[in-house]
């Protein structure tokens, strides 16, 4: 491990409470992903129904305690859309969905926008994973066809490509931009120099993969760097398995350093799921949400120099995607009411489909409470 002073220490970091701000904004489709714009004035959800769908943050009211308000969506996607980032700076947003297509919009207007650029056939098939460096210069996708593609932010030419060999789930850029970091369906996370683009390291989660009754199971479904870049957190799901995607949720943090495994973080029992998205606060504490079957799949708060985790809350369940405001003070959290089908019924000539809610909560540190 690298030195541990240079990390965020117990001592340093009180525990946190979330509190929900208002009630929950509904929306009558899947969504796989709601995030804040890094002005925070804008919150964005992607997900099954091809659609950008928006909201303007503005000033909490007695009316409207969240302080949200619902923009145009913006459209031209047609498959799931599995993906997206914000441009350090600039009002664009890049968008990826389950057909191949990459798309820039502009996000940061009333008005619905056209995309800025589009590539339809980014990849072949399925993209999983896209990224952006903190510079904004350059942005990565890949996904199901094993191809790690590197694009400029400007106007969408290609920079550079490289073939990973292997379904990639998951991208992430390190801090000071020189690497990107991938993980894959065997649990396999590398690290690629940018210049070279040559693979300079691999680190192995393997209990993030499973194969059972002949199914490859599993993944590094999301990788998360802590906001000094000293640790790393691959998410998925421990020692999955076929069928129902039976497993335990689990996140597993890294020394960044070293690639020694920190900490291994199971939460829940093998019918909780995935864990889909984690954060670190800025106190050091990681909070991580998961999601299986309706209401199973908690939510739950832990740091890495612990044993175990400071909060699970199996009421908050079903979570797919965390988002920090830039204030540090809020948190939105999308649940998903997404039922399984086997052997339900048409209501009224219909297949119900899935729904989803957003959470906004309030982020507290003990010490504040306190104060």
């Amino acid at each position: 491990m690298a030195d541990s002073q240079q990390k965020q220490s117990t001592a340093d970091a009180p525990p946190l409470t979330l509190q929900p701000i208002g009630d929950p904004i509904p929306y009558d489709r899947v969504l796989l992903e709601a995030r804040f714009s890094p002005d925070g004035q804008w919150l964005v959800g992607v997900g099954q129904d091809a659609t950008i769908v928006r909201w303007a943050v503005g000033d909490p009211t007695d009316e409207n305690p969240t302080g949200l308000t619902a923009a145009e969506s913006l459209t031209g996607h047609n498959g799931w859309l599995t993906g997206m980032v914000f441009h350090p700076i600039v009002g664009h947003l890049f968008t990826v969905d389950s057909w191949g297509q990459l798309a820039c919009y502009p996000y940061a207007q009333a008005a619905a926008g056209e995309p800025l650029w589009k590539h339809l056939t980014a990849h072949d098939g399925w993209i999983r994973a896209i990224a952006i460096q903190k510079s904004g210069a350059q942005i990565a996708t890949s996904g199901n066809d094993g191809v790690v593609r590197l694009w400029s932010t400007g106007d969408g030419a290609k920079v550079s490509e490289w073939t990973h060999g292997s379904k990639v789930m998951s991208l992430t850029f390190t801090p000071d931009g020189k690497s990107l970091v991938s993980g894959d369906m065997f649990g396999v996370i590398r690290q690629w120099d940018l210049e070279r683009g040559e693979v300079v390291r691999e680190i192995g989660a393997a209990p993030l993969y499973q194969k059972h009754n002949n199914q490859e199971c599993g993944g590094v479904r999301r990788l998360v760097f802590s906001p000094r870049g000293d640790r790393l957190a691959a998410i998925g799901q421990k020692e999955p398995r076929g069928g129902f995607a039976t497993g335990i949720p689990c996140v597993m943090v890294f020394d960044w350093e070293t690639g020694t495994v920190e900490r291994e973080m199971p939460v829940g029992d093998r019918n909780d799921g995935f864990a889909y998205d984690a954060i670190f606060h800025r106190s050091g504490h990681l909070v991580a949400c998961s999601s299986a079957f309706p209401r199973k799949g908690p939510l739950w708060l832990w740091h890495p120099e612990e044993e175990e985790a400071a909060l699970i809350d199996k009421k908050l369940s079903n979570g797919f995607s965390l988002s920090p405001h830039p204030d540090g003070e809020r948190l939105a959290l999308l649940i998903c009411n997404a039922p399984n089908g086997n052997g339900r019924g048409l209501k009224g000539g219909e297949y119900p489909g899935g729904s989803s809610r957003i959470h906004l909560m309030q982020i507290t540190t003990q010490e504040a409470s306190k104060g």
